[in-house]
Parts: C-alpha cells; sequence; structure tokens
C-alpha cells in the first residue's frame, strides 16, 4: 500500500572516506560545550572514557535504515552529500550529520543558527551556503550575541495552530525572540532543561488529526518554572524516566525522546522504556517507528537530530 506523503525532511549523507578519513567520527567523538555546565554532552565524555569509535560498516547500516524508514514513513527526503569542507583531517566537525542542528528552513529563507559551542561554528556557516543554494532560499543569520542551535527547537504548524518550544541550554532567548518575529508562532514556550539540547529530553506528539496531543519529557531534567509552564499547556503531560532522554548522572539514556514528529507518527530510535507509555502512545493513534542507531547516541544524538523538516 502506498503511504501518502506528509512531510519534507533534510536528511545529511555520512562524511566518505577520504587519505586518513575513514569515515564518521572514525578517530572518537569530539567532546562539545556551549557556555553552562548542563550543556556538555556526557553521551561523548562516555564514549571517550570508554574508547569507543563507530564500527563504520554497522554505522553505514543503521544510516541506511534510517532513510528506509522516513521514506516508509511517508516522508520525502531530501539527501544532502556530506559537506567537503567540513570532511578535512584537521576538522572535528563531524557532528555535521546532525544536520538538524545548524538552522532551520522556514518558507522562503533559512534561518542560520550560532553555536555556543565553538568548535561547532563552521557548521552552521558552511550549511548556510549549502543549503540557501540548494532550496533557492534567502539566508537569515542571527543578530550579534544571538546563539540558536536547532536542536532546541520544536516548531509544529498543526491543523488550527502553530506552537513553538524552544531550549535554553545551548541557547538563548535573544535568538529565540528574533526566530519567534519571523515566524510568528501562535504559541510560543521557552524550556530550560538539563538536556544540552531540549530534543534530548522533551518532544511534542501531534495526533491523527494533527492536533497537539501531548508532551512527552522528563521532569527530573526540567526545572521547576519551566515545568511548572509545560503542565499549563492543555494537553496531555506523558512523563517518562531518564532513561528514555540523554540519562541523568554517568548513566548515558537511550534517547528514545528524540524523536521526528508528524501527525500520527513518532519516529525514534528505540521503544520507551518507561512503563505505560507506549500503550498510551498506541491508544492515542500513534505509529511509532523505531530505528537503533547506536552509534549515533555516543554522539549525543537520534532521530531528530539527523533530521531537519522543510517548512515551505
Amino acid at each position: 500500500m502506498k503511504v501518502k506523503q506528509m512531510r519534507e525532511i533534510i536528511v545529511t549523507g555520512l562524511p566518505p572516506e577520504k587519505g586518513e578519513i575513514k569515515g564518521c567520527w572514525y578517530n572518537g567523538y569530539p567532546v562539545h560545550q556551549g557556555y553552562s555546565e548542563s550543556s556538555l554532552n556526557y553521551a561523548t565524555v562516555l564514549a571517550n572514557e570508554k574508547g569507543i569509535v563507530p564500527d563504520q560498516g554497522e554505522l553505514r547500516y543503521e544510516w541506511q535504515n534510517l532513510l528506509f524508514t522516513l521514506q516508509n514513513a511517508g516522508f520525502l527526503v531530501h539527501v544532502i552529500p556530506f559537506p567537503d569542507r567540513l570532511n578535512q583531517p584537521d576538522c572535528i566537525c563531524h557532528d555535521a550529520v546532525f544536520v538538524r542542528d545548524s538552522g532551520m528552513m522556514f518558507r522562503n529563507c533559512w534561518i542560520q543558527g550560532r553555536f555556543a559551542a565553538d568548535a561547532r561554528g563552521q557548521e552552521a556557516r558552511v550549511y548556510g551556503e549549502i543549503v540557501p543554494q540548494l532550496f533557492g532560499k534567502e539566508l537569515i543569520t542571527l543578530p550579534e550575541n544571538a546563539f540558536l542551535e536547532f536542536g532546541e527547537v520544536f516548531y509544529l504548524e498543526t491543523e488550527h495552530e502553530s506552537y513553538y518550544f524552544g531550549g535554553l541550554s545551548r541557547s538563548n532567548e535573544k535568538a529565540h525572540q528574533f526566530v519567534r518575529e519571523i515566524i510568528q508562532p501562535d504559541h510560543f514556550y521557552l524550556i530550560e532543561s538539563e538536556g544540552y539540547h531540549l530534543d534530548t529530553v522533551f518532544t511534542p506528539v501531534l495526533g491523527p488529526d494533527n492536533r497537539l496531543a501531548a508532551l512527552i519529557f522528563c521532569p527530573e531534567m526540567i526545572m521547576p518554572e519551566s515545568l511548572e509552564l509545560l503542565e499549563s499547556i492543555e494537553t496531555e503531560i506523558i512523563p517518562i524516566d531518564p532513561v528514555d532522554s540523554s540519562g541523568q548522572g554517568d548513566v548515558l539514556g537511550d534517547y528514545a525522546v528524540n524523536a521526528l514528529v508528524a501527525p500520527g507518527v513518532l519516529i525514534s530510535c528505540c521503544p520507551f522504556q518507561t512503563t505505560g507509555v507506549e500503550h498510551r502512545l498506541e491508544e492515542m493513534g500513534i505509529q511509532h517507528y523505531e530505528i537503533p542507531l547506536k552509534y549515533f547516541k555516543y554522539a549525543g544524538g537520534s532521530v531528530h537530530c539527523l533530521t531537519n523538516d522543510v517548512y515551505r
């Protein structure tokens, strides 16, 4: 049965082997941190402590399975070749496979991010050259001292309303307010969490009718004022344990919450372990696709990080 295409998304190809470069994270995972303690990517710290280096064959299989699942779920997928400028021996920006972080395509423009993690700054600039040219969009850059990594953003256009959820771990309010003026969402929420990006601890859920159906997040990793804000929104709250997020303390989570969202669809790397969550999603009519992404998890990301929505 042919699946109706629901959304367009961008995915970046894996960095090819070239001379001494042997693939993606071939020499280990770079450790990045923004301007706060909570913005440290502990997954990469753990990977370095354990000496984990991806098996390139398994990693390519995971990525190919991601493409297959996205297409099977009805997404129109645009694959951008991995930028050659970021595939250099002196460049540690292999996190550029996480195309989500570098910018956001909205209508006729590409809003270029600005990384609080300095070592990733070149990623935003390179995609700021590539994506507008490929899609014929205007490049918009953030004002001075505005920081925004788009793994901190969930933007939803539902049946009757639009929602913007923005994180404040590696991004600041100045940047979010700048984007707000461009997008003009009906609802605008800024969330402070312990996750280095909001998408490591939080995801919204859209029902089959394209209405906001629920918010899934880890309460232990949301700051008290932000927790009150989320609980005040008129939708169902589905709490999850830290294992379904980026984890807590020295225990790495499974990143199930790092999901791509579409009406009646949630795509993530594994089922939720928190009791009752999978059953509740089934009751709501949500089709939960699961794509194992072990080696991407050790880089601190999953399906949401590896994809970037196209808003026409």
